[in-house]
């Protein structure tokens, strides 16, 4: 049982994970949340999955930087300079784990290059385009020209900033004196290519990868790319209207031909990919979908799609049972005032779950 506190989430999980083992790990796991109502049927664990997800990647942590506009994380060079942040690499490595060994998902991505890291797979200079296009292409130049007409005199040594001062790292022994050549070029654009994925942060991401071997065994997913684990962990990224249409299921009077169920797909139809986000968390405690699409949704006792059921007090806001992924809706007699209860309760009620 994991209780903590939501707006300490990082560090009371942090806390309150560190107590157990990694076999113990793969039992059940329940979540509370500290000062509020909810049995957890599921809905509360994937929650605190989002959450927890959200904040490792808090810019207060320092421990990943945000790759421009891609909404994917890369370790920050800096987290080293936090206290116990080894520590804090090997519990993001369980959590994940965790959430691959029990079918959760989580909401941060990571870059390809630290998937590869921990499945064991080789990085290649290509790894560093979706990480700083702007130095690799600062190394292919070095591969496509003549680097000793150029008359460069460089040498294999990197210089990086440590502490507001800037350091010199040789990329191997004796590099400070070993000249770059066309002879010798690629060996350098290798070693500094993974020096930039890998090197300057080898520490964190061997604390992540063994915090995530702690609760998935290796052999599993021996044979699954980059991009199989990273749907694995977070599911399809794009929400697909039509499909969300057709694997919905209605009751309590409601059909797929219900005046206020035409009424709530044109209304999702128009928002955009955020706002469609925030509607599947309110009723799902995710905002993403499951490899399989919006067939492969999970309840609390296995396979549950996405419900909407019929109440018929249209005086109460829409309302959500995540454990089942239901959407306990009013028959409103308007599509106006259907999409702004809709818009009210995904803002105002997404995040606290007080549903038994």
């Amino acid at each position: 049982r994991l209780e903590v506190d939501r707006n300490d989430v990082f560090f009371d999980s942090f806390r309150a994970l560190s107590k157990y083992t990694g076999e113990q790990l793969r039992g059940p796991l329940q979540v509370k949340f500290k000062r509020e109502d909810g049995r957890d049927d599921g809905g509360l664990t994937r929650h605190w999955f989002m959450l927890i997800s959200r904040e490792v990647v808090n810019p207060a942590y320092a421990m990943f930087t945000l790759l421009g506009k891609r909404e994917a994380y890369q370790i920050h060079p800096a987290s080293k300079h936090q206290s116990h942040y080894l520590d804090y690499f090997r519990f993001i490595g369980r959590v994940w784990g965790k959430a691959i060994y029990d079918g959760f998902l989580v909401e941060s991505h990571f870059s390809a290059s630290v998937y590869k890291f921990i499945l064991g797979r080789e990085l290649a200079l290509e790894d560093l385009v979706h990480v700083d296009l702007v130095y690799y292409n600062s190394l292919a130049w070095f591969l496509e020209n003549d680097i000793e007409a150029a008359e460069l005199e460089l040498v294999f040594v990197l210089e990086e900033e440590a502490m507001g001062q800037i350091v010199k790292v040789p990329l191997k022994e004796g590099g400070d004196t070993c000249a770059i050549t066309n002879e010798n070029k690629a060996e350098y654009v290798q070693l500094a290519a993974m020096h930039r994925l890998v090197g300057s942060v080898r520490p964190q991401l061997e604390a992540l990868r063994a915090g995530f071997y702690e609760v998935m065994a290796p052999n599993v997913l021996e044979k699954f790319s980059e991009g199989e684990l990273e749907l694995l962990l977070h599911g399809m990224p794009v929400i697909d209207i039509e499909d969300w249409k057709k694997h919905c299921e209605y009751r309590a009077g409601f059909t797929d031909t219900h005046q206020v169920i035409l009424w709530f797909w044109e209304i999702v139809d128009d928002w955009d990919q955020e706002m469609r986000a925030r509607l599947l968390q309110f009723v799902t405690g995710t905002s993403k979908i499951p490899t399989g699409g919006f067939a492969g949704l999970y309840g609390a006792n296995g396979p549950k799609r996405f419900q909407i059921i019929r109440v018929f007090d249209i005086t109460r806001l829409p309302q959500a049972n995540t454990c089942f992924n239901e959407l306990l809706l009013p028959p409103y007699p308007t599509k106006e005032l259907l999409a702004d209860r809709l818009t009210q309760s995904v803002y105002d009620c997404g995040d606290v779950f007080m549903l038994k």
